[in-house]
C-alpha cells in the first residue's frame, strides 16, 4: 500500500510495471555526439522549476523536448521502444556525475502522477588516463519498490541538508549538515580547517560555494523507511558495487540487476524501483554523463 498515491493511481502504476530493459546501440556514435553538443550549447539550461545544477559532485542541464525538432525526433525514437509517455514535475536532463549517486528512487512529488519509467541513455564516460585499470560504470537496480515521494535512502535522517564536497586532497566527502559546516568556516580565518577528520582549504571562494549550497533546496526527502526487516545486505555485493554508501543503509535491500553502461544504449526500469550508481571511482572513472528522464503515463 501507499500513503502517497491513492489506491486507484497505484493500481494504474502497477499496470505499467515491467522490470528492467536495456537496448544496445539505441543511438549511434554520431547521434550521441550530436545530442551532447546540442544540449551543452543550449542558451537556456533550466526549464520551469527545474534549475540547472553545477556542483563539484554533479552537473545538470535541463531541456524540453519541444525546444527543437532534433529533440522532438529523439522523444519519438524513445517512444518507439517504451510507448507513449509524458514528463511532468522533473524535466528531462543530462547529468554529469563525478561522485556515485546513492540509494534513491525517482517516484516524484505529485500523488496524481501515474509514474512510468526511468529512462537513461549513457552519453559519455571519462576515465583516468593515468591509471591502467578501467571498467565501465554500472547502475544497480534493486528488487525493492517504493510508492511514496521521491527519496534518498539512508539511516542518517536528521535533516535534508547534506552535500558531497571535495576536501584539501581533492577527495569527495559527505558533509551531513551543511549549515553546521557553514557556521564553522564563517568563524575561522583563511587557511586549513579540520572537520570530522577531514581537512579543507578555507578562502573567499570556498565560503561562497558553501553559502550557495546552503541555499539550495534538495529534491529528495531523506528516509530510512526502506529498512523493513533485519536482513543484512550481501557483503560481497557491497564491496563490489556499494562502498560509496554506508553499509547499514543497504539493510533489507536485494539486487535485481546490475546494468553495465554502454554509450548510446537505452536503459529503463520502473520508477518505483530503488536504485543507485555503483562506486565507479574504484573503476577509475572520473565522470559519467547520461540523458535521464522520469516519465509518466498521464499529463498532470
Amino acid at each position: 500500500m501507499s500513503n502517497f498515491f491513492s489506491a486507484e493511481i497505484l493500481k494504474e502504476i502497477k499496470k505499467t510495471e515491467s522490470g528492467v530493459f536495456k537496448k544496445t546501440n539505441f543511438l549511434s556514435d554520431k547521434e550521441v555526439k550530436e545530442l551532447l553538443n546540442h544540449l551543452r550549447n543550449l542558451k537556456n539550461k533550466s526549464v520551469g522549476k527545474s534549475k540547472s545544477v553545477d556542483r563539484e559532485e554533479s552537473t545538470k542541464i535541463f531541456f524540453d523536448f519541444n525546444q527543437s525538432d532534433f529533440l522532438k525526433q529523439l522523444k519519438a525514437k524513445i517512444e518507439n521502444d517504451i510507448g507513449k509517455f509524458y514528463v511532468n514535475d522533473f524535466q528531462p536532463h543530462i547529468i554529469t556525475t563525478r561522485f556515485p549517486l546513492r540509494l534513491h528512487v525517482d517516484s516524484g512529488k505529485n500523488p496524481n502522477d501515474i509514474i512510468f519509467k526511468n529512462v537513461v541513455v549513457p552519453l559519455e564516460i571519462i576515465y583516468d588516463k593515468n591509471k591502467d585499470y578501467h571498467s565501465p560504470p554500472n547502475t544497480v537496480i534493486f528488487k525493492n519498490k517504493w510508492y511514496e515521494k521521491s527519496a534518498l535512502f539512508t539511516k542518517q535522517t536528521s535533516n535534508n541538508y547534506d552535500f558531497i564536497i571535495k576536501d584539501i586532497d581533492n577527495k569527495f566527502v559527505d558533509i551531513i549538515n551543511i549549515f553546521d559546516f557553514k557556521q564553522k568556516i564563517e568563524n575561522v580565518s583563511d587557511g586549513e580547517l579540520s572537520y570530522d577528520g577531514k581537512k579543507f582549504l578555507v578562502n573567499k571562494k570556498f565560503r561562497e560555494y558553501i553559502d550557495s549550497l546552503s541555499k539550495t533546496k534538495r529534491y529528495n526527502t531523506r528516509t530510512d523507511k526502506h529498512i523493513v526487516n533485519d536482513k543484512e545486505f550481501n557483503k560481497d555485493n557491497y564491496e563490489k558495487y556499494m562502498s560509496h554508501q554506508p553499509y547499514g543503509d543497504c539493510q533489507s535491500l536485494e539486487i535485481d540487476q546490475v546494468i553495465s553502461w554502454e554509450v548510446g544504449s537505452l536503459m529503463t526500469w520502473d520508477r518505483s524501483r530503488i536504485h543507485c550508481s555503483d562506486n565507479f571511482l574504484k573503476s577509475n572513472v572520473i565522470s559519467k554523463t547520461c540523458m535521464a528522464l522520469f516519465t509518466s503515463k498521464n499529463k498532470t
